[in-house]
Formats: structure tokens, sequence, C-alpha cells
């Protein structure tokens, strides 16, 4: 990897950089400088002119040999993952401007500003945030920028008694609907996450309030979306109130049936959930005792027609452990 820096009074700004993989981890230092920024257009592929005010670092203690080679600048379409070290506090304007293919961002609550237009043209899926010291973070800046459905991990007590969560914030829409008799534009929304979005508190995240949006997502959002809502709160339950929890357990109890059906196609399709693979979703299922007997005889139908042996093996555990047959017993 080689990195473009510019030297700042309290460390270093990292300008560009170039690298064999697409996924690119920021180190923490260059040479004596500690990376503490991003510079504006650092990722982007519209900036128009290049800085000539900077200096190069070769991660690799290999200089000449790296000089040598024809690294791709990591820009534009060609970047898939940003990770990015505690020492990083500041984020310049457009910083990832285009990135179009950039699915991962990994940042930490060491992040104090971000510029705008950071993300703009980006369709993330995945955003993580170590929090080294409580539980303030970028993430809502992060999700302002963002309308497209993002799967947040946050991992608390970095570094010490780690625990974290995986919690969904669903995509959202608005369209402009002229109304002729009235002559007036209406605005339309679609998607819950506009309010989802807004469960936020001095840039920290407010569970309950995150909670209560549920009913919200079930009138607004596909079954599928809030199924997937519902499971992230209930595998990662940090903050979880005992209310919440049963309305997010009702929810997925009148809906399993279709969520087997989504598994059995996920498996087909070779495709994993943001929460895990369609296996663990039904292993997770099983262990907190979901399934109705009636609900799962239909799932151990669908998985046998569909020939999905492994889910297959596991429903029928469940069924011979949770509705085991009783023998019939006869007195001569």
């Amino acid at each position: 990897m080689r990195i473009a820096f510019r030297r700042k009074e309290d460390g270093a700004e990292l300008v560009r950089v170039w690298s064999e993989s697409e996924v690119v981890k920021v180190p923490e230092n260059v040479g004596k400088y500690r990376i503490n920024s991003i510079a504006s257009y650092a990722f982007s592929n519209h900036k128009q002119v290049e800085d000539e005010d900077v200096e190069f670092f070769e991660e690799d203690s290999r200089a000449e040999e790296f000089q040598m080679q024809d690294l791709p600048l990591r820009c534009g379409a060609n970047l898939l993952e940003i990770h990015l070290p505690p020492t990083v506090k500041v984020i310049g304007n457009y910083a990832f401007y285009g990135c179009m293919n950039m699915k991962v961002f990994h940042g930490t609550d060491e992040i104090v500003r971000m510029g705008s237009g950071v993300f703009t043209g980006c369709r993330l899926s995945n955003v993580q945030i170590d929090f080294y010291e409580g539980e303030r973070s970028c993430l809502k800046e992060i999700l302002t920028e963002i309308r497209y459905e993002i799967v947040a991990t946050l991992v608390y007590g970095k570094g010490k008694e780690e625990r974290f969560t995986k919690i969904i914030f669903p995509e959202h829409y608005m369209d402009a609907v002229e109304n002729t008799p009235a002559r007036i534009v209406e605005t339309h929304y679609y998607g819950s996450g506009g309010e989802y979005r807004e469960c936020f508190y001095r840039r920290e995240l407010d569970y309950l309030k995150y909670d209560r949006m549920f009913a919200l997502s079930g009138v607004r959002d596909d079954e599928a979306v809030t199924v997937q809502v519902a499971l992230a709160r209930l595998m990662y339950p940090v903050k979880l109130e005992d209310a919440a929890r049963r309305r997010y357990e009702t929810y997925i109890r009148e809906h399993l049936t279709n969520l087997i059906k989504d598994c059995l196609k996920k498996l087909d399709d070779h495709e994993n959930y943001a929460l895990g693979s369609p296996v663990e979703i039904v292993e997770f299922i099983c262990r907190m005792e979901y399934f109705e007997r009636d609900v799962l005889e239909r799932a151990i139908d669908l998985a046998s027609r569909t020939g999905q042996t492994e889910v297959l093996s596991i429903l029928m555990d469940e069924r011979h452990r949770r509705f085991p047959v009783r023998k019939k017993k006869f007195v001569l």
C-alpha cells in the first residue's frame, strides 16, 4: 500500500491511497506521523486536480520494489470496503464521493466531525462502529446520507469487555405526486427508514425510541424487511425491554411460514442474510421455541419438498424435542 499524506500540526492527513486490494485498511501511522484525518475527495474519482503538496509513505518496508509496481489508485468504483483506525477523528467533504461499489464502512467513536456529502453516490449496506468510550458516534451522520437499508454493527467496550449488536435501518424515499384537481403537489413517503434515522439523542442511538418505531415498519415496509428488523433485535438484544421483546416475538410467530420459505429460497440461491446464514436463522428460531406444532409441520413439509436436507434435519430434531410422539400403552 502506498499513501499520499499531508503533514498537519497534530499529525497527518490522508490524501490518497494506492493498493492491490479493493479492501482498504488505513494504518494508524505513516512513519512517525499519526493519521488523524481523511482529506476531502480522498477516495473520490471526482477530484479534478491532484494535490502536489504531499509526501508519500510505503506501508511495506520494501519501498523500492513497490515504487516499481503500478498499484491502482483506490477511488470511485474500485473501492469495496474502508476500515479506519481509532486515530482518525475527521473526515473531509466528499471523501467517498462516487464510491458506488463500496458496501462496508468501518470506523470508530473517535470520529467527531464529518464534512458534507461524504457518502454522496455510495450504496453502503454495512456499517461497523467500534466504541472505545461511551456510546456516541458518527452513525447518525452516516445514516443521514444513505437512504438505502443499512445493517449497523455496534461494538461497545472495544478492547475491554466487548458486547455488540446488529441493528437494521430500513430503506426510505419520498416521491412528489401532482394532485391536479387540487392544484398542489403532494409528498408521499415510502419505507420507515426516515423515522428510524431520527432515533438518536446527542449522537447516541436511543434504543427505546427505535423499538417504538416497529409498528410503523409493519405498515410501511415489506414483510421481509420488518421480519429482519425484529430478528436483529431478538438475536442481538442490547437494551431490549420486555415489552418490545414480546412485540418482536409475536410478529415473528405470525410470519414464521413466510420466513421459512424465504430461508429456503436463500439457500437455493446460495445467499445469506446480513444477520447470518439461513441455517443460523432457522437454528435461532428453534432455540427460542417460536414454532407452534402446525407451523412446524408446514415448515418440515416445505424443507422436504425443496430438498434442503440440513434445514429438514434441524426442523425434525425440533419436532422430536418439543412434540414427541407418545407411545400408546395397553392395559391387559
